[in-house]
């Protein structure tokens, strides 16, 4: 076996690393299923019978589906219509669930479908037990195949502005069912969204250091200077910290995501505190624009801004940062996460074809030299 078939299954052609995700989501699974069994066997009633003692006797998936649903919508005809079957095969169902456990789930008041008391209950039990399973079927869509899932990012506000919206542009040309969910979060907020699962994984310039947040490389950026035509000899290919010197340098408040990245630029050149200070780089590169100033910013804030009126080159000697994609250990991306983050990683490296970024790699390069 060769070294690129090291760790696939023949079968199903699925790695040991997507069949350890379906196994952590099969066993939680199970484990909010078993705990729902235990549940049900707790709250029988005296009045049942042997047969509904035995085991097998509680509600099996299909009644939780069914229960699930009309508690939902509220009508045996509203659920019919959700789960695609027929009025009196939900009927069925309920009373065959009702059977089994030995109270009554739901009752008619004046016509209308009422959940007893006993249903709610239920219900807080079986909802975990729901939306675990669309969890796992969610899991099981992400890793057949790339070309369809959703994807849940938190990403920095300075990565939303254009690189993250152009890879989910060219992404989704490729693959148009896949579904994006985007978060525009700070550093700090990090390791909360990941580990409240509101996102798959997050993008960023620093790790998190955190042992239950694993994260990997997704390219290099710099740091440069956000200027109007005029300001600079529209030749240089960097600028030289001497030359900022000169000029009124727009400040970014500690709080801004990228205020690290810059401050060693802001430090070689700043005498005194900056006339304008922002808190956000959107202000920053309006002010720019304005000709109030130059901006100190990351090129992939500047990638948002350039134009005929506004350029961007990297500061001189570079500085440059990492960007990573960070993630929980115990939940390794998905094969259609992976798919997006090579490609994300593939238009950084790239660069495209603005003379800007063209000119921050070369920059990069002179620092290696």
């Amino acid at each position: 076996m060769g070294r690129a078939d090291c760790g696939r299954t023949h079968a199903k052609g699925i790695s040991r690393l997507e069949q350890k995700v379906m196994f952590q989501v099969a066993r939680g699974l199970a484990k909010t299923l078993l705990d729902l069994i235990t549940f049900l066997h707790n709250h029988k009633t005296p009045q049942q019978g042997r047969e509904q003692d035995q085991p097998g006797s509680v509600m099996n998936l299909r009644h939780i589906e069914v229960f699930h649903a009309v508690y939902s919508v509220g009508s045996i005809s509203g659920a019919s219509r959700l789960l695609n079957v027929s009025q009196p095969s939900v009927s069925k169902i309920v009373k065959h669930a009702e059977s089994r456990l030995g109270f009554r789930l739901f009752t008619l008041v004046r016509g209308r479908l009422t959940p007893t008391e006993e249903a709610h209950i239920l219900f807080r039990e079986v909802d975990d037990l729901h939306s675990r399973i669309d969890t796992f079927q969610r899991a099981a869509r992400n890793l057949r195949s790339p070309s369809e899932g959703h994807i849940r990012i938190g990403v920095l506000p300075s990565l939303a502005l254009a690189k993250l919206p152009r890879a989910i542009s060219v992404f989704r040309q490729k693959w148009p069912r896949v579904t994006f969910e985007v978060s525009a979060i700070h550093h700090d907020e990090f390791r909360a969204a990941l580990m409240s699962r509101e996102c798959d994984f997050v993008i960023g310039h620093h790790a998190v250091g955190d042992p239950e947040i694993a994260a990997f490389s997704l390219g290099q950026g710099c740091v440069g200077a956000l200027f109007v035509e005029g300001m600079f000899d529209r030749d240089l290919s960097a600028i030289p910290i001497d030359l900022l010197r000169s000029q009124e340098l727009i400040g970014l408040a500690p709080s801004v995501s990228i205020g690290d990245l810059i401050a060693p630029v802001m430090a070689g050149t700043l005498k005194s505190t900056p006339a304008i200070q922002v808190k956000s780089v959107y202000i920053a590169a309006a002010l720019a624009r304005s000709g109030s100033g130059v901006a100190i910013v990351d090129q992939f804030t500047a990638q948002a801004f350039v134009g005929d009126d506004l350029h961007f080159r990297p500061v001189e000697p570079a500085v440059t940062f990492g960007l990573s994609v960070q993630h929980l250990s115990a939940h390794p991306l998905s094969r259609v996460a992976r798919s997006f983050t090579d490609l994300m990683a593939g238009m950084i490296e790239a660069q495209g074809p603005s003379a800007e970024r063209d000119d921050c790699r070369n920059a990069m390069g002179a620092r290696q030299h």
